[in-house]
């Protein structure tokens, strides 16, 4: 398939949305990013994502075709193809995805995700398989995920574990997530882990999300944590300041809490049928690395649609 024929689909009328990426180069100025579109005919969803090559030309770097094979009170099934590219615009590793969700009497979710990848030889073999249980109490969901990979003999085999926990009230809601993958022995042990709380404070929402990694004895350590304060504006629009806080990769940090690396501005307004959003960054400098600098625009997000936000 040429790129003139894949670029074909931002040409047409869409059903959602168009999303259009803009950075900014060293002088200032503003250079388009690449290009998101999306076409709904039917019960087909066609997502492209376009960039631009190192020549200029706009090249394809994503398509997804998302088919509902079924839908009813019991469930859905969902079929997905992932067609990626390389930097040249030709076609690379494909996958094919299908979702089975069925809704259980008791009122829990089960949802099997079986994923199959491309070889060499273009054959779609089964790489992944995702099995998850999901329940529901008041305000609670849990939901236990398991991952399963090929072994070399061809059977699957649990890789991955994961246990998600979330609850949501009217003013605040708080997510757990904790990944466990096998150790040398073979156990099961913490891996990862992700915290996030939001709640509404004084006229803004405010989420705060702590990242946990395994430290130098092996146990989940604060590694990273994100606060963002979240205004809605009264066109519907929203500003928005997330600060960052990481720990230097390579160096031992000598205190607990990991320090703010950037803070990003993030502005939206409404022109016509656009939604425009701006992002501003502070990042501390070389010569005072322990103070944020000036604010600096990187980019530009134009969303054209019905269901821009």
């Amino acid at each position: 398939m040429r790129t003139s024929c894949l670029l074909a689909v931002l040409c047409l009328p869409l059903a959602g949305q168009q999303v259009t990426n803009y950075r900014t180069d060293i002088n200032g100025r503003r250079v388009a990013d690449g290009t998101t579109a999306a076409v709904t005919g039917g019960n087909t969803t066609t997502r492209m994502e376009v960039t631009q090559s190192i020549n200029g030309r706009q090249i394809p770097k994503e398509i997804v075709e998302e088919r509902v094979v079924s839908s009813d009170a019991t469930g859905r099934v969902v079929e997905r193809v992932v067609r990626r590219f390389d930097q040249n615009g030709n076609p690379a590793q494909a996958e094919k995805q299908r979702i089975e969700e069925k809704k259980n009497a008791d009122g829990s979710v089960s949802s099997l995700a079986t994923v199959y990848r491309q070889d060499i030889n273009g054959r779609f073999e089964l790489s992944e398989r995702r099995r998850t249980e999901a329940s529901k109490m008041g305000d609670t969901t849990t939901a236990n995920v398991q991952v399963e990979r090929p072994t070399l003999n061809g059977s699957l085999e649990t890789v991955e574990k994961q246990v998600q926990v979330a609850t949501d009230g009217k003013t605040a809601a708080k997510a757990d997530v904790t990944t466990y993958r096998k150790d040398q022995t073979g156990r099961f042990v913490e891996s990862w882990r992700s915290v996030t709380d939001s709640a509404d404070q004084n006229g803004q929402r405010v989420e705060n999300q702590a990242e946990y990694e395994p430290g130098e004895n092996g146990r989940l350590r604060l590694a990273g944590q994100t606060v963002s304060r979240i205004r809605k504006n009264t066109d519907g629009t929203e500003s928005r300041e997330v600060d960052i806080f990481r720990n230097v990769p390579g160096r031992a940090e000598t205190v607990a809490a990991p320090a703010l690396r950037e803070r990003q501005v993030i502005e939206q307004r409404k022109v016509g049928d656009q939604l425009i959003e701006t992002t501003l960054v502070q990042r501390p400098t070389i010569s005072d690395p322990n103070h944020l600098g000036a604010p600096v625009k990187i980019g530009e997000r134009i969303c054209t649609g019905a269901k821009c936000k």
